[in-house]
């Protein structure tokens, strides 16, 4: 789970320094794809829901492990 939330991170963080022009879009020469700029804000919310869901996992795994104890 912290693999894939860390992966969106990247993503997003990658994709937010991107030059995007007046239409919303980035063209990269190297590959020649076409990033668009919605999709950044498509992946800051799945690092977001990555966050969240990785912190509740994490209280709960400790919740259990404590009532063992």
């Amino acid at each position: 789970m912290r693999l894939i939330t860390s992966l969106f991170i990247w993503i997003y963080i990658q994709r937010a320094k991107l030059d995007y022009n007046s239409e919303g879009l980035f063209f990269s020469s190297e590959d020649g794809i076409v990033y668009y700029e919605q999709a950044k804000e498509v992946y800051g919310i799945l690092a977001l829901s990555g966050l969240i869901l990785t912190g509740l996992f994490i209280i709960r795994i400790t919740q259990i492990t404590n009532k063992r104890c």
